[in-house]
């Protein structure tokens, strides 16, 4: 073979090389579209079929972190999904919780698969369960344990159990100063929205997730729309105490010298006056905001 002959050979070969690489990438590129365009719950389904982490801890033959790795790589595609349904984050969940079995020391598996359960997905239950298993392989990390608290005080109304989490997370290390104070303050106050927003607040400086910071930052207007509700219904108390008879609207209150003005209503809705309980409530929530209310109140 001459040399000009084996040039155009190993070009020929390149060529042909060349052609299959485009022709691959093609085909993943629309392998990749075809996946997206499947139903998120549908793809998240598929996550049911993993086994028992114990399992899979076994079956790695020592290479468990890889496996960890891949199951989660798959898990947070997931709990990323912007159109996610409630299913599909549950399943989530499970792979999650395999991850975790599989690989217990994967700490960051637990603190972000707990936040986004309990702030974004609205699944409480699920966040409390993955977080407490975190604190668990990890007792001296403070934000699991703060985690729980958000889902106990905000989603499942319970201000003992809230504060009992802030309470530990306090005191480990590194927490900051002020959860030792919220959380007497919480505890104390049984449901101050003063303090609710503190909390929300200082949450969100921290946090670097942006569907995080968006998440609670919708739940801050709300607790602010609370708080308005109850100055609001304040001022027709006040209102019928002077004037002995109720406001007929409440822009009442503020020509009659209760108010100095009538607070906007933060998500973007309006406050409307029910004369008949002197009540007042807002069209952008179907109900309120109970655990942010006193008992009896």
């Amino acid at each position: 073979m001459t040399m000009s002959t084996g040039i155009g050979v190993l070009r020929e070969r390149l060529r042909i090389g060349g052609l299959m690489l485009l022709l691959g990438v093609a085909v993943v590129g629309a392998l990749t579209t075809l996946e997206r365009q499947r139903p998120p719950e549908v793809r998240a389904a598929e996550l049911s079929y993993l086994p028992k982490g114990e399992y899979i801890r076994v079956a790695a033959l020592g290479y468990h972190q890889m496996a960890a790795d891949l199951i989660w790589l798959e898990a947070v595609q997931h709990l990323g999904e912007l159109k996610q349904t409630g299913s599909g984050y549950r399943w989530a969940y499970h792979a999650v919780d395999v991850v975790t079995d599989v690989d217990p020391a994967f700490a960051f598996a637990y603190q972000a698969a707990g936040t986004i359960l309990g702030v974004w997905a609205g699944l409480p239950h699920e966040s409390i369960a993955i977080s407490t298993k975190g604190m668990r392989a990890y007792p001296d990390v403070w934000q699991l344990p703060l985690v729980v608290g958000y889902d106990y005080y905000y989603e499942l109304h319970d201000v003992r159990a809230a504060a009992r989490y802030f309470r530990m997370a306090a005191v480990l290390p590194g927490a900051p100063e002020y959860l030792g104070k919220l959380a007497a303050r919480m505890t104390v106050e049984a449901g101050d929205p003063d303090a609710a927003l503190e909390f929300l607040q200082r949450l969100s400086m921290q946090t670097q997730d942006e569907r995080i910071r968006a998440g609670l930052l919708k739940r801050m207007k709300e607790v602010v729309v609370e708080r308005d509700l109850r100055f609001l219904e304040e001022g027709v108390r006040r209102y019928r105490a002077r004037y002995g008879a109720s406001p007929k609207t409440l822009e009442d209150l503020a020509a009659g010298g209760i108010v100095n003005r009538i607070p906007p209503e933060p998500l973007g809705g309006s406050y409307r006056l029910n004369q008949a309980d002197g009540t007042v409530s807002n069209t952008s929530l179907s109900e309120r905001m109970l655990v942010h209310r006193r008992p009896g109140s």
